[in-house]
């Protein structure tokens, strides 16, 4: 009797509705959840700046129509997180509306792993890379955002860009990220 094996995880797997993110030129959006969080010093073999790390968000994505693919997505670049603004600083840029943001650099390549250990995975840039994505399928990225050691965070959100909202980012969905482990 041979032992099962084990099936990717699917975008279903993870809680939460997620939000469809559109970049220019997408004849399809991908629906996008936020699946994991934590604090690092570096993301990607960037280091962060002295007095930052970077908050690292492990992000699933699929078509946002079941019956149809995704061509040449890229998550490098193209996502923030924000939180509600404190009394505290935000870092280097002021509140918009209410929230702090902070931008998804860098960010890697697009992989469907065989398990749910994103981890352990060996990340590539994906600085110039797309992938293509096909019906039904989901895959997984990873995000470093940069945040200055002095900013508080309240509960994060992971928001994107639509076909509605392709450059305020003030106007983008976003969708609930956990709470970071480790510490910074």
């Amino acid at each position: 009797m041979s032992a099962p094996s084990a099936k990717p995880p699917a975008f279903e797997d993870f809680p939460g509705e997620g939000v469809v993110f559109t970049e220019a030129g997408m004849k399809v959006g991908v629906k996008t959840k936020a699946i994991d969080a934590t604090w690092k010093p570096e993301v990607l073999d960037t280091p962060a700046k002295p007095g930052h790390h970077y908050l690292v968000v492990w992000v699933a994505v699929t078509p946002a129509l079941a019956d149809r693919g995704a061509d040449k997505v890229s998550i490098n670049r193209e996502f923030y997180v924000r939180h509600k603004a404190t009394s505290g600083p935000c870092g280097a840029e002021s509140p918009i509306s209410g929230y702090c943001y902070f931008w998804g650099w860098p960010g890697s390549e697009l992989d469907a792993l065989e398990n749910d250990k994103w981890r352990e995975h060996r990340w590539e840039s994906g600085e110039y890379a797309r992938n293509d994505i096909k019906r039904g399928e989901t895959l997984i990225g990873q995000v470093g955002f940069e945040v200055a050691d002095t900013v508080e965070l309240g509960e994060l959100e992971l928001c994107v860009p639509t076909r509605e909202a392709l450059s305020d980012k003030s106007e983008f969905p976003c969708t609930p990220v956990k709470a970071p482990d480790g510490s910074r």
